[in-house]
């Protein structure tokens, strides 16, 4: 057995397919390659695979990653040329290799947000300065959270007529969809409620910094 982590970006159309539709699309793509990957046993076999730190539908992403198992000793060296040939539109492969970190140890995600027809970086950052409270939702029920606190860096900056920010924001066990800080921003009249917003994932980091993989 081998297990295989993949790097792979998730752009329009696939960023709009749901998280269960987007693991069909994977395992579908899996089989198309002809790779030996490794099925669950039972009545209603399918191909073990897991997407790690799985992402909201609509949002956009350079660096998604999912993991799945080869009944092979070794990891083809073709694997990624053989996927891009059968992956659907907006989805491409970048890098595999073995899955050895554990999961547990991505402590974050770095984000671009564009926020599309304002120019208000300095009021964004003068927001920031102090507490912007927000309800988080979760399966455990609802809390009154400051954003600020999930936030390990921070910068905007107005281009083309947008705001565009790059920020670090915690994940684990007590992650922050950053769909939070614009619901936080809104409501600090910081940003239009109806503002059209674009989310980009650019990394995943672990607890000092470094790209996680």
């Amino acid at each position: 057995m081998y297990k295989v982590r993949l790097l792979f970006e998730k752009l329009e159309p696939a960023c709009y397919t749901s998280h269960l539709d987007l693991m069909k699309a994977l395992q579908r793509s899996l089989r198309r390659a002809g790779l030996p990957v490794r099925y669950s046993e039972g009545f209603n076999p399918h191909i073990v695979l897991s997407i790690l730190i799985p992402l909201s539908t609509g949002y956009r992403s350079v660096c998604e990653l999912c993991d799945f198992e080869l009944t092979c000793d070794d990891m083809p060296p073709d694997l990624v040329p053989r996927l891009n040939r059968v992956f659907p539109l907006g989805l491409r492969a970048i890098h595999a290799g073995p899955a050895v970190r554990p999961v547990s140890q991505a402590a974050a995600c770095e984000y671009e947000i564009r926020w599309h027809g304002v120019c208000c970086a300095q009021q964004v950052l003068t927001a920031l300065s102090d507490a912007l409270c927000v309800e988080k939702r979760s399966k455990r029920g609802s809390k009154q959270v400051d954003v600020r606190s999930y936030l390990k860096s921070f910068d905007a900056a107005d281009r083309e007529g947008d705001t565009i920010c790059r920020c670090v924001v915690q994940a684990g066990e007590d992650p922050l969809n950053p769909a939070y800080l614009t619901l936080a921003l809104t409501q600090s009249a910081v940003l239009p409620q109806d503002v059209a917003t674009t989310y980009t994932r650019c990394a995943i980091l672990d607890a000092n910094g470094k790209e996680f993989f």
